[in-house]
């Protein structure tokens, strides 16, 4: 069964979970409980945790936040229900996750960072696709998925054109474009100065580079100052891509986002 740990000091939530009876028959045992950052740090010194729920006020929230980034960067953050729907409704959601993560159909070299990565660059496909209904399931699942983008601050994405067509090009790949995406990460994948770039190929042969700031670092660059560090920065690792993988590609569109919400279905923002 998983564990879990619950950190807050809102009556609402308390009692939302402590309103919860079967905890083993939903998979889980039952959470232990702390109220701040200094007790989320002896819980996790004295018990395993699965996943995480927080909801504290903000400064808590960062603390508990950085040190989980430090110390605990693979382990699910899930949302704090206020009554036991919502509860019930985010557990299902982080069961999903962790039983796709310890699934055993993965080879036993693959660990819970890889799937984690896997199941990020799954989901900002959907968000670049404007999959994501909303703001908020999108924070939701950038906590769940433990993202550390800032969904909130300008973003940039960049379109890649291809020289052969995208059939050809499957062609020359084993596995299509699971391994062409590989190739881009090589080359593209990575953080550059408070910046995480994330490639992604499209089933219809598009490929999109999402930049997007972290959380929590302070990048002090206007948008017009980011645009051309990351126009430099694909410049170059589009020659990388051609000599060490043989594919020539080139920018064919920039696009500012003033941010990953704005990507999102319902939003005016884009």
């Amino acid at each position: 069964m998983y564990k879990l740990l619950l950190v807050s000091d809102q009556e609402d939530v308390l009692n939302a979970f402590a309103g919860i009876q079967n905890w083993e028959m939903l998979g889980f045992k039952q959470p232990h409980i702390r109220h701040d950052f200094e007790g989320t740090k002896d819980s996790l010194a004295k018990h395993h945790a699965d996943g995480i729920c927080i909801a504290v006020n903000h400064d808590q929230e960062e603390l508990i936040l950085a040190y989980l980034q430090q110390n605990f960067p693979n382990v699910s953050i899930f949302e704090a229900g206020h009554n036991e729907e919502e509860v019930l409704r985010y557990l299902s959601e982080l069961k999903i996750l962790l039983n796709r993560i310890h699934a055993d159909f993965y080879n036993e070299r693959t660990n819970t960072r890889d799937i984690l990565q896997m199941c990020r660059h799954e989901f900002f496909r959907k968000v670049i696709n404007g999959k994501i209904k909303n703001s908020t399931d999108l924070h939701r699942n950038m906590r769940l998925l433990r993202s550390r983008m800032d969904a909130d601050r300008p973003c940039l994405l960049i379109e890649l054109d291809q020289s052969a067509p995208f059939d050809k090009l499957e062609g020359r790949w084993h596995y299509g474009k699971e391994q062409l995406e590989i190739a881009l990460r090589t080359s593209f994948a990575g953080d550059l100065n408070g910046i995480h770039i994330l490639p992604t190929v499209h089933s219809d042969g598009r490929i999109l580079v999402l930049a997007c700031p972290l959380h929590g670092v302070d990048t002090d660059m206007t948008v017009d100052t980011m645009t051309a560090m990351l126009t430099s920065y694909t410049a170059d690792s589009i020659e990388h891509m051609k000599e060490y993988f043989g594919l020539e590609l080139h920018i064919s569109g920039i696009r500012v986002f003033p941010a990953l919400t704005a990507m999102c279905e319902n939003t005016d923002e884009a």
